[in-house]
């Protein structure tokens, strides 16, 4: 976890009203860093995190790929649960090969359950 107070230490040097100036923004971007509510396909709120979802196949630990957009290929995925969605679930979920430029690969032991 970033501390703000070291933020305040490595600013000593600089004048009074700057180091305020300058302390008081990273004390309010680490106070308030989110994902935000989840809308696939759509950045988070302030991370580098997009939203995605898909479907995993109607035939158990079969592969099947999900779009994500970034014109990149990612190097982590995570799978949320919405806590708004009833009956909603985290299935497992296994790599079936590595992520490219426009999809992730994966494949699943629960049949056409949606993920996100």
């Amino acid at each position: 976890m970033a501390e703000s107070s070291y933020v305040e230490s490595i600013l000593g040097g600089i004048a009074a009203d700057v180091r305020r100036a300058v302390a008081g923004a990273f004390e309010y971007v680490l106070a308030n860093l989110r994902l935000g509510p989840f809308d696939a396909g759509t950045r988070a709120q302030n991370f580098q995190w997009y939203w995605l979802t898909g479907t995993t196949s109607s035939n158990a630990n079969t592969e099947f790929s999900i779009a994500h957009g970034l014109g990149r290929a990612p190097y982590l995925a995570m799978p949320v649960l919405p806590l708004n969605a009833v009956n909603g679930q985290m299935v497992s979920l296994q790599v079936t090969r590595a992520a490219d430029a426009s999809r992730i690969y994966l494949s699943s032991p629960s049949t056409s359950a949606v993920i996100a």
